[in-house]
């Protein structure tokens, strides 16, 4: 459970990656699919890193790299 001091985005940040989804009525098609993807990854390592607080950015940041260095 979150504290009630929390800001929105950090609770978004703790949420499982289809949950975070939900935020981004924006996305279609592909850029949904590449979404989706860094989402995931972000929340894996969010989730091996111990969780964490406070490193929703620089999760997401590291998701992006690994998934261009996979597509490489």
């Amino acid at each position: 459970m979150h504290n009630q001091g929390q800001n929105s985005q950090a609770t978004q940040c703790h949420t499982p990656a289809a949950a975070h989804h939900a935020t981004h009525a924006g996305c279609c098609g592909a850029a949904k699919a590449n979404h989706d993807a860094i989402a995931k990854r972000a929340y894996d390592i969010y989730l091996k890193s111990g969780s964490k607080p406070g490193r929703c950015q620089q999760n997401w940041q590291q998701a992006e790299r690994d998934l261009q260095t996979a597509a490489h």
